[in-house]
């Protein structure tokens, strides 16, 4: 039997069989896990989601069909183990436009939305069979809402003609941007450090098919602004309470430490720029010369594989940079890829930047420096929330992060402090690393210290990319070191994480028993392995409460504790004054610091 075919003969037995027994087709369950168990697309078509009929099997719809085809693609095999799993399949083609309808909306988009990935209004369906096609099919009743052509969101019309008029008669120093305007336009008309306002409302940008904005300009100061009424009113509502709080706690405990309470949560902004239709990133912060994308790039979901000819590496240093960028009070939601993206960036301030369900990553600041991310929010990515890669002498204070795989990463990286954070409901709450891939470009993780944050009930089910190293790591982690050294893990508290709460490892020695272990990884080179060790971090003053507690079997399961320090040397780590429970440690001890005063990183 083709290997293509088995998972799919499955779904005809089983469906055959009827579910009166809770019983669904593996591929089907597979498909319900990635993508939500309650996905009105599966659940509502269930075996029709791929199947022209209930029972299952021949024939396949478009939908159906393009997994049939990648199942026995070994292009599709992420982890390169011989055999493309139902997973790297849906993975595969979650960028194609499988129903073909006309709108050009992919798959992943359409799954999102709960209609049918396969199925399109009207007779433009083909079934699809072994021995060929029969084009010119309506959709079956009862499968749950219909793709009609050209549906929500569509793709962003093609831009307007390149007039001979210039956009605007001069560059301006301020631009205030009304609902119904557009803020490309405005960034296009701005003069180097000028400010642009945006009223309240919500922007869908259409003058580029993969960003929604770019800005290519020093000292840009892109401001949201609150309604004014509404601004007064709060504001007299936050004082009368202030007083009554104020009158209340006369008589309390003066001497409680203010940096012990949880940080405040970001407050709501009035501007949104949503996904005009299929783009990619949300906000992308780059010099002039890399704006497009998808010039280097056939796809901007990671691993980001770049065109035929197109040189692998990051620019370099002697390439150009862009200064003093401001992004304040800005909602970014439900692009495909990244909601806030930065490269080659000198000197920027990110605050109050809300990113709400862009698919990979959230605040993503790479290859850039000297910057700010303080009061924002990150949720709904399945990669990194907010993460700092490759840069250098970065501030993350104030944040919070929720419903993404890793709350906080930080990554080849130096001189980065987090400081009076929070991450919940993450899978992991802050993944602090030095990996191979990127090493050749920014070698190195020192320096990278947390201090003060809040991480708790980091237990979400990882839903990383099938076949990345993230999708390895298990779940219910509150701050993971790999092969990182010099940083400073002081004063955090670190609860309710089901697998660990703090973990200190070696690059190599935790990977060996994962696909991307260091003797069969082509990317890790000598240099990378002498350097992979994590070493000279220093952990105090941390109290750890009920990690450890509800771990789930697997590989890692027996070095679950509240403190992991899993290196075969003690490398120069010390651990002083913290509180917690369990311990896992191949050298048997925490070796203590002879240094009682630790200072972060300015």
């Amino acid at each position: 039997m083709p290997r293509r075919l088995a998972p799919f003969l499955a779904i005809l037995l089983v469906c055959s069989l009827g579910s009166s027994a809770g019983a669904f087709p593996q591929g089907l369950i597979d498909w319900q896990s990635r993508y939500g168990a309650t996905s009105p697309a599966g659940d509502d078509a269930q075996c029709q989601l791929c199947h022209v009929n209930a029972s299952g099997g021949s024939p396949w719809n478009a939908y159906g069909w393009d997994i049939v085809l990648s199942l026995d693609d070994l292009g599709c095999d992420l982890d390169s183990n011989g055999d493309v799993s139902n997973s790297e399949a849906f993975f595969c083609i979650e960028l194609l436009d499988s129903d073909g309808d006309g709108g050009g909306t992919d798959n992943l988009t359409e799954i999102q939305l709960g209609t049918q990935p396969g199925w399109a209004l009207g007779s433009s369906n083909t079934h699809f069979t072994r021995s060929g096609t029969i084009p010119g099919q309506t959709a079956p009743g009862g499968v749950g809402q219909l793709d009609p052509d050209g549906t929500e969101p569509p793709p962003p019309p093609p831009p307007p003609p390149p007039s001979s008029d210039p956009p605007c008669d001069k560059l301006k120093r301020r631009i205030v941007v009304e609902p119904g305007d557009s803020i490309q336009d405005a960034i296009d008309c701005i003069r180097p450090y000028g400010t642009i306002i945006v009223r309240p409302g919500e922007y869908k940008e259409l003058s580029n098919p993969t960003n929604g904005l770019n800005i290519d300009k020093n000292g840009v100061r892109l401001i949201g602004r609150a309604d004014k009424s509404k601004k007064k009113r709060d504001k007299k509502r936050k004082g009368r309470k202030h007083r009554r709080d104020r009158d209340k706690d006369k008589d309390s405990d003066k001497d409680k430490d203010s940096d012990s309470s949880p940080p405040p949560e970001p407050e709501p902004t009035e501007v949104v720029i949503k996904n005009a239709g299929n783009q990619r990133n949300g906000i992308v912060v780059v010099p002039p010369e890399r704006t497009d994308c998808m010039s280097c790039h056939t796809s901007m979901a990671p691993p980001f594989p770049l065109k035929e000819g197109v040189p692998p590496g990051f620019p370099k240093e002697t390439d150009p940079w862009l200064y003093d960028i401001v992004i304040k009070n800005i909602t970014i939601e439900g692009f495909t890829n990244n909601g806030l993206f930065t490269e080659h960036v000198d000197g920027f301030k990110f605050v109050n930047v809300r990113s709400v369900d862009n698919r990979n990553y959230g605040i993503f600041p790479t290859l850039s420096r000297n910057g700010v991310i303080k009061k924002s929010y990150a949720r709904g990515a399945d990669d990194s929330g907010i993460w700092v890669e490759t840069s250098e002498n970065v501030l993350v204070e104030n944040n919070l992060t929720e419903g993404n795989v890793n709350g906080f990463e930080v990554s080849n990286s130096d001189d980065i402090l987090l400081s009076k954070n929070e991450a919940r409901n993450n899978t992991v709450g802050a993944a602090i690393l030095l990996l191979p891939d990127i090493f050749d470009d920014r070698p190195g993780a020192k320096r990278i210290d947390l201090v003060d944050n809040w991480f708790h009930d980091n237990n979400k089910e990882n839903t990383a990319r099938p076949g990345s190293i993230l999708a390895v790591v298990p779940s219910g982690l509150g701050i993971l070191y790999l092969g990182v050294d010099d940083s400073l893990i002081m004063g955090n508290r670190i609860e309710n994480n089901d697998f660990g709460g703090i973990g200190i490892v070696d690059y190599c020695s935790t990977v060996a028993m994962t696909p991307f272990s260091c003797q069969n990884d082509p990317s890790v080179t000598f240099e990378f392995v002498v350097d992979n060790l994590a070493s000279n971090n220093t952990v105090v003053g941390n109290e750890l409460v009920n990690n450890a507690t509800n771990v789930a079997p697997g590989p890692f399961a027996p070095f679950a504790a509240d403190i992991s320090l899993l290196t075969f040397n003690d490398n120069g780590n010390c651990f002083q004054d913290n509180v917690f429970d369990s311990v896992v440690s191949f050298l048997g001890v925490l070796p203590a610091c002879q240094e009682p005063d630790p200072t972060p990183a300015p």
